[in-house]
């Protein structure tokens, strides 16, 4: 699977666009935790616990957006572009999105 923030890739032709998807996950506060699990906010984390929270739940979300495009079967996704947010009481939870285009790119059109 291909990522890439441009809109084609170089020296490859697209040879069908499948759709525009988006996926997101959660960290911190309720919406990030597991049931049972006691909420833990944002807030209170140090910069390294947040930094390592930050790059888990973004591979997250790009685990979540590589399986909708494989459902999808596109071997690439152009114009990939992530976001995050903060969001319940006291912004307490992080929400990382990742949203790109799913292509089928011609293998053979070299």
């Amino acid at each position: 699977m291909v990522f890439t923030t441009t809109h084609s890739i170089e020296g490859e032709r697209i040879a069908k666009y499948k759709k525009i998807i988006s996926e997101a996950a959660a960290a911190g506060g309720r919406l990030g935790c597991a049931p049972g699990e006691e909420p833990v906010s944002v807030n209170s984390l140090t910069e390294e616990e947040f930094h390592k929270l930050y790059v888990d739940t973004q591979k997250k979300a790009f685990d979540r957006l590589v399986a909708e495009a494989e459902r999808l079967k596109a071997n690439a996704v152009i114009g990939v572009t992530t976001d995050h947010s903060f969001t319940g009481p006291d912004d307490e939870t992080l929400l990382v999105t990742v949203t790109g285009t799913a292509v089928m790119v011609d293998v053979s059109y070299y």
